[in-house]
């Protein structure tokens, strides 16, 4: 099937959103986006894990939004730390988020898109999943933006379960990510007429905890010739925050007596295996592979859109992992 605007995912619902995205408002960012939310209100181990959101073609240039997880303990002094052998709760694995952050950036740069059309895939599938908390919340996120998450009762609510009382460090300081860079030139390599794109974080993360759950990506090309793609990750065995019906991966590093403290606000290392390929100042191809995301959990496709410079048609590939 060839057609000037395509978008592909490897979760179904991600790839249902995103292409309907597309195909309606025409965006190949707001597409990808469209399809992260779905994923975040059908799934509870979603909107809190890692993204990473790459976007480059025409009139754009190379960017990245860097929506990956922060160690925790802003603001909050050095706790003891965990001896050898002593048990770990899982809240000291909890981590802070920027995944919201990072999307709301990155749909602030791509201008002309209505949030409430990005964010309205994942309130259906939340309320479709029963999931009214889940709902309420990406309600607040397209009325208030990334303040939702800052907002006291949803604050509250996350540091019950991650926080100092449960033996985590997830302070109330986490939660305000205003400080925090999202948004940074994509890296760019050289290949003949041809310009790649690609996070600069991607190959900083060699080993991929299994705590951080499955990897999918997203990936669309529009009718402009703008290339978008998000790596995100499905969490299924994190720590529940029942009141958000929420999951939040257990990424982070605990504090060990004797040991140096990670430093709060430090990037944890997730890979974004994605490239966008640029010829003319127009995106040409777009690639993610899944299965570099989840070399603890099986393998999955290899995404891929190619864009023909002369008839403009995208055609959409997947291929074993």
């Amino acid at each position: 099937m060839s057609t000037r605007a395509r978008a592909l995912a490897s979760d179904p619902i991600a790839a249902e959103a995103a292409e309907d995205f597309l195909m309606t408002h025409g965006s190949a960012v707001g597409a990808v986006l469209s399809g992260f939310f779905a994923a975040a209100g059908a799934y509870a181990g979603t909107l809190w894990g890692p993204v990473s959101i790459l976007v480059g073609g025409t009139g754009v240039g190379g960017r990245a939004f860097d929506g990956r997880l922060l160690q925790p303990g802003a603001g909050v002094k050095r706790p003891r730390g965990f001896v050898a052998g002593e048990d770990i709760p899982p809240a000291a694995f909890a981590a802070a988020t920027t995944a919201v952050a990072a999307a709301l950036v990155a749909h602030a740069y791509d201008g002309g898109q209505k949030l409430a059309s990005i964010v309205k895939p994942g309130l259906q599938r939340a309320k479709q999943s029963g999931a009214d908390a889940r709902a309420e919340l990406l309600s607040r996120v397209r009325a208030q933006g990334a303040g939702a998450l800052a907002d006291p009762r949803f604050v509250r609510e996350v540091v019950k379960v991650a926080g100092p009382v449960e033996g985590g460090t997830l302070s109330q300081q986490d939660f305000d990510v205003s400080s925090v860079v999202i948004d940074m030139p994509a890296a760019e390599a050289a290949r003949e007429r041809q310009q790649v794109l690609t996070v600069p974080w991607e190959s900083e993360a060699l080993e991929i905890a299994p705590a951080l759950g499955r990897g999918h990506a997203i990936i669309a090309i529009d009718v402009r010739g703008v290339a978008a793609g998000v790596c995100f990750r499905r969490v299924s065995d994190g720590l529940a925050a029942p009141a958000l019906e929420l999951e939040l991966p257990l990424a982070a590093i605990p504090v060990r007596r004797g040991v140096p403290r990670t430093q709060p606000g430090t990037r944890l290392s997730t890979p974004a295996p994605m490239a966008i390929i640029v010829e003319g100042g127009s995106a040409v191809e777009i690639v993610a592979l899944p299965s570099a995301l989840n070399l603890a959990v099986g393998g999955g496709p290899k995404l891929s859109l190619t864009r023909d410079t002369e008839s403009r048609n995208v055609t959409a590939q997947s291929f074993p992992g």
